[in-house]
């Protein structure tokens, strides 16, 4: 997140970690809308930022590598005794 926060600005000045966050957010389809907590001015205006910020497919695709979840069990078990049980995937 930090290289890509790093190849970006907006009006000349550099663009947050936490804004890239907040843009990856906007760009996802699931999302409607997104609560931002500040308790400063200065938090608020990087947060309202994320709107003006366009992430590229390849900048998309490595967020959405980044930020996906490890399988959950029983789902990965599932898969594993399958994989002993079919004598084709062997």
């Amino acid at each position: 997140m930090r290289q890509i926060a790093a190849g970006k600005q907006i009006d000349g000045e550099p663009v947050s970690v936490a804004t890239i966050a907040l843009a990856w957010l906007l760009h996802q389809k699931a999302v409607t809308s997104i609560i931002i907590g500040a308790k400063r001015a200065d938090q608020l205006k990087d947060n309202v930022r994320a709107t003006q910020v366009r992430l590229a497919d390849d900048e998309l695709a490595a967020l959405d590598e980044a930020s996906r979840l490890p399988e959950e069990y029983p789902g990965w078990m599932m898969k594993m005794m399958a994989g002993y049980r079919d004598p084709m995937t062997k």
